[in-house]
C-alpha cells in the first residue's frame, strides 16, 4: 500500500478518492496543488458521482476538466468515488481552442450574465458595434445597444427577447430588429439567444447576431425589380403570358385577357391553354419546336376569344429552364395581325 500511494503521489495528473461515507481518503501533490487542502466543497464532482453517478464538467473554481465516478467492489457494492483532472495546461489548450474558435467566425458573439452584463465577446461583435471589449465587458448591453425599437420607440428592457433566455430559460431567434453602434447608428440584425447552463441551472445567455445590412438591400433590390417587372407587364401592349408545358396558363397580361375577350386573369387562367387554339396541333408542334430550339420567332397562328370569334396573332416565345436545365415554364407574347 505505500508503494501504491508513493506512486499515487508523484502522478501527475491530479486525483482525489473519497469512501462510500464521502471521506477524502486519497488526494495526491497534484490534486492538493490544483483543489488546495481545504475540505472539498459538497458539490465537488467527487461527492456528485459518488451521489448521482458518472460526470465530466469543467470544474468553475479552477477551470480544469473534471472526470469522477462512482467506485464498486467485486460483489458491485458502492464503496467510494473518484475524480481525475486534466492537467491545467491541458484545460488551458482547450480553452484557447475555443477562443480560437470564436474569434475565427463572422458572426459577433457575445455572453451575459444574470444582470445582463457582457462575459465575453469576440472581435466581430466588438467590431459591428464599434466599441472597444473592454466598453463591453461587463456593460449592460441592452442599454448600450438594444435601447430603441427599428420604429424609434424605446425599447424596455423586459421586453427584451435577448434577456427572457437567462430570465425564463427560453431561447429564441430574431430578425427583425436593429442593433446600435457607438456612433449612435444602427444596423438590422438577425439574432439568436440561448440560456447558458451550469449543472442544470441557467447562469446566462449567450447572443449571436449577424448584420444583415446587404441582405435587406438585396431584398429591397429584388421587390423592386419584381414590381418594375410587374409593372412592364400589366402596361405593355402585347399579349404576354407564362405556360406550363401541360397547358396550364400561369400568367396573363390584362392585354392578353383583352385580345382573348376575357373579364378576368383567373376567368382567362381557367382554360385550358389548348382549348384556345383553332387547331390544337398548332400547340404540339410550337411547343416542339420550342423543346428543340428554345425560342419562336414571328410564328403565326389562329386564336379564339371567348365569343368565339377566330383572331390572327404573331407569337414570340422562348422556354425558360432552371439550373439543371429542367424546363419551367414558356413566356411570350402575342401580337394581332
Amino acid at each position: 500500500m505505500d508503494f501504491l500511494a508513493a506512486v499515487l503521489e508523484r502522478a501527475g495528473a491530479a486525483i482525489v478518492a473519497c469512501d462510500a461515507e464521502g471521506t477524502i481518503v486519497v488526494s495526491n501533490a497534484a490534486a492538493r496543488a490544483l483543489f488546495g487542502e481545504a475540505k472539498l466543497p459538497n458539490h465537488h464532482p467527487l461527492f456528485r458521482a459518488l451521489r448521482e453517478g458518472p460526470l465530466q464538467e469543467i470544474d468553475t473554481a479552477t477551470g480544469v476538466l473534471v472526470t469522477a465516478e462512482p467506485l464498486f467492489d467485486t460483489n458491485q457494492k458502492k464503496v467510494g468515488a473518484v475524480a481525475y483532472c486534466e492537467q491545467r495546461k491541458e484545460a488551458d489548450e482547450a480553452r484557447k481552442r475555443l477562443e480560437l474558435l470564436l474569434e475565427s467566425t463572422g458572426e459577433g458573439i457575445y455572453g451575459l450574465d444574470l444582470e445582463g452584463k457582457c462575459i465575453f465577446v469576440n472581435g466581430s461583435a466588438a467590431a459591428m458595434l464599434g466599441f472597444s471589449r473592454e466598453d463591453l465587458r461587463n456593460a449592460r448591453t441592452h442599454a448600450l445597444m438594444h435601447h430603441t425599437k427599428s420604429d424609434g420607440r424605446p425599447y424596455p428592457e423586459g421586453d427584451c427577447p435577448i434577456y427572457r433566455a437567462f430570465r425564463e430559460g427560453i431561447g429564441c431567434r430574431v430578425d427583425d430588429e436593429s442593433f446600435f453602434r457607438s456612433d449612435g447608428s444602427s444596423f438590422p440584425v438577425e439574432y439568436s439567444s440561448y440560456p447558458i447552463r451550469d449543472k442544470g441551472v441557467v447562469c446566462g445567455a449567450v447572443v449571436t447576431f449577424s448584420d444583415v445590412t446587404a441582405r435587406r438591400r438585396t431584398e429591397a433590390a429584388l421587390r423592386a425589380s419584381e414590381a418594375k417587372y410587374r409593372s412592364l407587364f400589366q402596361t405593355v401592349s402585347e399579349g404576354v403570358y407564362q405556360t406550363s408545358s401541360n397547358g396550364e396558363l400561369l400568367a396573363a397580361n390584362r392585354a392578353l385577357i383583352e385580345m382573348l375577350g376575357y373579364g378576368s386573369e383567373d376567368e382567362l387562367r381557367a382554360q385550358d391553354v389548348t382549348d384556345l387554339y383553332v387547331n390544337p396541333d398548332d400547340r404540339k408542334h410550337l411547343t416542339a419546336q420550342l423543346e428543340r430550339e428554345g425560342q419562336l420567332v414571328d410564328a403565326e397562328l389562329l386564336l379564339k376569344r371567348k365569343d368565339g370569334r377566330v383572331i390572327r396573332v404573331i407569337e414570340n416565345a422562348r422556354a425558360i429552364h432552371d439550373e439543371r436545365k429542367r424546363l419551367v415554364y414558356y413566356e411570350g407574347t402575342l401580337t394581332l395581325k
